[in-house]
């Protein structure tokens, strides 16, 4: 019977079957991936876990679930918690800002803050006046799937979204439409016998 291994694979615990082992490294069969685990974890290739199919396993494994193992296998001190992963939490402290104690009616006659009225100087804008333009589509184009005409449909036709037959003008063959709404408003064709 295949020995069951539990071990860390993307922040969350998996059970795979063990298929070989070579010194402290452990080749674990899970979800038709082979995995290397040393210390209760996946390796790690950059931010993703190592993991190989048996067409792309090194040679190395190979031999090793044929029972061939490496003459003196190099046996790799991994420290236990560098594979697990480690929960952090940044927390960001707020400085103290020294309060302005300093008010208005102890500053001198010159340096208190002139206050004008908010008639006197607020100008509008011309950006402030302006109010976004509703563009209204009237026609959407559509292009025959047989002959690739392109002809416009009024957008009234089909604005519902639901599809509907239209004959092309120049071969008169019939296809379904559909308007679909992106940025403008486009159509989706379908040709049928």
């Amino acid at each position: 019977m295949e020995e069951t291994i539990t071990f860390w694979l993307d922040n969350k615990i998996c059970s795979g079957f063990k298929v070989s082992e070579i010194g402290r490294e452990t080749l674990v069969l899970y979800r038709d991936k082979y995995y290397v685990v040393v210390g209760g974890a996946a390796l790690m290739r950059g931010v993703r876990p190592l993991h190989y199919s048996k067409t792309s396993m090194p040679t190395v494994w190979k031999k090793a679930m044929k029972g061939i193992l490496p003459p003196a296998a190099p046996v790799v001190d991994y420290p236990e918690d560098e594979y697990l992963p480690v929960t952090t939490s940044t927390k960001k402290e707020r400085t103290a800002m020294p309060k302005n104690t300093v008010s208005i009616s102890d500053l001198s006659e010159d340096q208190q803050p002139v206050i004008k009225p908010a008639h006197a100087s607020a100008k509008k804008s011309a950006t402030a006046d302006l109010k976004p333009v509703k563009i209204i589509q009237t026609v959407v184009a559509a292009t025959c799937p047989y002959c690739s005409h392109k002809q416009d449909l009024p957008f009234e036709k089909g604005k519902n979204g639901k599809p509907f037959f239209v004959a092309c003008v120049r071969c008169s063959t019939e296809f379904a439409v559909r308007f679909v709404p992106v940025t403008m408003y486009q159509t989706q064709v379908a040709a049928f016998k």
